[in-house]
C-alpha cells in the first residue's frame, strides 16, 4: 500500500535512508562517499522536519514503512529509498509508477530525477533516459549521479 506521509513515519524513513546508503549504496560507492552522504546513525529529527515539508509517498508493507519517495510539484523526484531488507520486491517500481501517474494527472510534461548508480536501473526500466552524468560534491567527497528524465508528452512512455 502506498500512502502519504503521516506523523511518526519519519523515524522509519530516517532508518531507511541511513541503512540504504550504508548497506546498499555501499556496494557501489566508497565508505568515504557513503559517510559524506549520510551519518551512520539515523537522524529522525532532520527527517521529521523534511517530511513535514515534503510529505513523501510511503510504501507500507506488513504494517511497516518499507520505502519512500519525495515528489515535488514540478515533477522532480527528490529522493527515493527502500529498506535494505525489502529491495527487489517491486517497491521502488511501485513508487516510481505512482510518481509518473501523479505527474500525468497534473498535466506535467516530464518527470525528472538525479539518480544514484543503485537507483538508475529502476528508472531506466520505467523509460527514463540519462540526460547527463554528474559529479556532485558532498561534504568533501565527489559522488556520481545521473540526471534522468521521462517525457510525458508521449503516452508510449507510460507503464
Amino acid at each position: 500500500m502506498i500512502r502519504r506521509y503521516e506523523p511518526g513515519d519519519h523515524t522509519a524513513i530516517a532508518e531507511i535512508f541511513t541503512r540504504a546508503i550504508h548497506e546498499v549504496a555501499s556496494e557501489v560507492y566508497t565508505p568515504a562517499q557513503c559517510a559524506a552522504w549520510s551519518d551512520k546513525r539515523p537522524n529522525p529529527e532532520h527527517w521529521k522536519t523534511r517530511c513535514e515539508q515534503k510529505r513523501p509517498y510511503v510504501y507500507v508493507s506488513e504494517g511497516r514503512v518499507a520505502g519512500f519517495l519525495e515528489l515535488d510539484d514540478d515533477g522532480h523526484i527528490d529522493c527515493m529509498y527502500v529498506h535494505p531488507e525489502e529491495v527487489r520486491k517491486g517497491i521502488a517500481s511501485a513508487l516510481v509508477d505512482l510518481a509518473i501517474e501523479n505527474c500525468v494527472a497534473a498535466g506535467l510534461l516530464r518527470v525528472f530525477v538525479e539518480a544514484s548508480h543503485c537507483a538508475r536501473p529502476v528508472f531506466e526500466k520505467k523509460g527514463f533516459r540519462v540526460v547527463e552524468e554528474r559529479q556532485v560534491a558532498l561534504n568533501g567527497e565527489l559522488l556520481t549521479n545521473f540526471a534522468m528524465e521521462l517525457p510525458l508528452d508521449d503516452s508510449s512512455n507510460l507503464g
